[in-house]
């Protein structure tokens, strides 16, 4: 059996799950703060929830622990530039899920836990929250592209 493949096969498969889970919560993200009814946005924040904690959380972990096994199949330098590229997106990506979203997850899931549903909507149509969001998929984005041209 060839390693290398198996570990190719291992990230791939690990950044599928990630990037799915990461575009689920996306949307359903994106679908509770345009909805117009409270039922509507409740339940795209919950499957948004579930898709986070189901496939983005476990998925970013599988990339991040892949990604050091094929640094060390292959023995790519740390300083090639896809490579630190890379892994500085993929830690503002970690980072900002740990730091930034974690806290204001907790204001969303208290306003929803009131039933405060407008206070939801609210909270999603932040300027800041919408503005850090749409930079971190620039960074999913600049990932995928570094993963795919980069090795070749």
């Amino acid at each position: 059996m060839d390693w290398r493949a198996l570990a190719v096969l291992a990230h791939a498969l690990a950044a599928f799950w990630f990037v799915a889970g990461y575009v689920g919560t996306n949307l359903c993200t994106e679908m509770a703060r345009r909805s117009t009814t409270d039922d509507d946005c409740r339940s795209a924040v919950l499957v948004s929830g579930r898709l986070d904690r189901w496939a983005n959380r476990t998925g970013g972990t599988a990339v991040g622990l892949t990604g050091l096994l094929l640094l060390v199949v292959f023995g790519h330098a740390l300083t090639t530039p896809w490579v630190f590229s890379s892994i500085v997106l993929f830690a503002f990506v970690v980072f900002g899920g740990i730091f930034f979203w974690e806290r204001f997850c907790g204001d969303v899931e208290s306003a929803s836990e009131a039933g405060d549903w407008a206070g939801v909507r609210r909270a999603l149509n932040e300027p800041r929250i919408i503005a850090y969001g749409r930079l971190e998929n620039l960074a999913v984005l600049a990932i995928i592209v570094l993963m795919v041209l980069g090795p070749g």
